[in-house]
């Protein structure tokens, strides 16, 4: 068999962006133990799923990366037990993401502390493991790029961006109003992701209250009618996981 040019072999995989394929034949070693493949079939098969593999995990890291996870928080490190409110198994069968190919919500209300952002985080990377692309975001934080980008004129190129994801996550409604223009930019956002995308949003506030969060009746109640349509929603209870640790840690107990 006639001696292959590498050089020739090099600049093709480059050309056909083949990363992985390439590197591995730069390899120190690894062309001498391609010998080993009888058949060239399987060795073909061999490269190209390596190739493929490399690819996965690429692309696994650009949407962890694109997320923007405050935190890595998975499920089996939430703690059932101290959250009797929330039930394993209306969790366990959210993580199955058939809310997100239905475009459904997911709302968790309740105080601070008890784990709403850990439930959203892990259900947003469970999306990111399946392939979604995810975003999470605090109230505050979007809000404020949506203020930014009105005043540099390019709010509508801003929310098209948000409008490109499978799953948007809103963390921390409710610790602050928003005058009316927040309170427009947010009803888009959720208006734009209706039947469109799925949200899971957390807020520290019951909806009997969000009159107080946003500028105007009419706008909070056509932002719940887009959100409840389609949503599983949760009313946490208990007591802030942080405020029970320190009181241990300092011999008392939460009363």
């Amino acid at each position: 068999m006639a001696t292959p040019d590498w050089d020739a072999l090099n600049a093709g995989l480059k050309r056909l962006k083949l990363r992985k394929i390439r590197d591995l034949l730069n390899r120190e070693g690894v062309r001498d133990q391609l010998d080993t493949f009888d058949d060239p079939i399987e060795l073909v098969a061999h490269l190209v799923n390596e190739e493929v593999c490399a690819r996965d995990r690429t692309q696994r890291e650009n949407r962890f990366r694109q997320a923007r996870f405050p935190a890595m928080k998975t499920l089996e490190d939430f703690d059932f037990s101290l959250q009797s409110s929330v039930q394993q198994e209306e969790i366990r069968f959210l993580a199955g993401l058939d809310f997100l190919r239905a475009r459904e919500n997911v709302i968790f209300v309740g105080p601070a502390g008890i784990g709403k952002t850990h439930l959203s985080i892990s259900l947003g990377m469970e999306a990111v493991e399946a392939g979604y692309a995810v975003r999470f975001i605090t109230a505050g934080q979007l809000v404020d790029a949506l203020y930014a980008s009105l005043a540099d004129g390019t709010f509508k190129r801003e929310l098209k961006r948000y409008g490109a994801f499978d799953l948007i996550v809103i963390d921390e409604l409710g610790y602050l109003s928003l005058d009316k223009t927040a309170s427009d930019h947010f009803f888009e956002v959720i208006n734009q992701a209706y039947e469109n995308q799925s949200i899971i949003l957390t807020t520290n506030r019951p909806f009997q209250e969000w009159a107080t969060l946003f500028d105007d009746a009419i706008t909070v109640s056509a932002i719940l009618d887009r959100l409840l349509h389609h949503a599983h929603l949760f009313n946490m209870k208990g007591d802030s996981y942080r405020l029970r640790q320190h009181l241990n840690q300092e011999g008392n107990t939460v009363i």
